[in-house]
């Protein structure tokens, strides 16, 4: 099973997380990402996660949890993006999303978004003042 996406998804954890050498150790087993000891059987990994569906890649739900059972999950690249440490994440009405994730839901660009957080605009002033982008345009859209 070693030319299956699952099993290179299971060896690339272990590189990152047990391997010194490796480039991305740093990131995880550097900074003490452990994988649990079922998983270091690749069959354990398999029988716990099923096999690597298409486009998908392995995904830590917690960024600071160890690799394991139910901190795990195959993600999509949007999943993954929007669950990134270096994310800047608001609450707005109860809801926390990335500002991508309010970008996309407001359609104000993520750059305003984050230009108004660090000129101190509270929260519901960031996500819903309209903007005037000039040309008929508001919010990204046709006026």
């Amino acid at each position: 099973m070693t030319n299956t996406k699952a099993y290179q998804a299971w060896n690339s954890m272990k590189q990152r997380c047990m391997n010194a050498k490796s480039k991305d150790y740093p990131r995880y087993g550097g900074r003490g990402i452990k994988i649990c000891d079922r998983w270091l059987s690749f069959e354990n990994f398999l029988a716990d996660m099923g096999e690597k569906p298409r486009d998908m890649t392995l995904d830590r739900i917690d960024n600071d949890g160890d690799y394991e059972p139910g901190n795990c999950r195959w993600a999509s690249a949007r999943t993954q993006s929007n669950n990134r440490r270096s994310n800047h994440c608001l609450t707005y009405e109860g809801k926390t999303q990335t500002l991508s994730e309010w970008s996309r839901e407001t359609g104000i660009e993520k750059a305003t978004l984050l230009n108004r957080i660090k000129n101190g605009w509270d929260t519901k002033a960031v996500l819903t003042t309209s903007v005037d982008y000039g040309n008929g345009w508001k919010n990204g859209a046709r006026n």
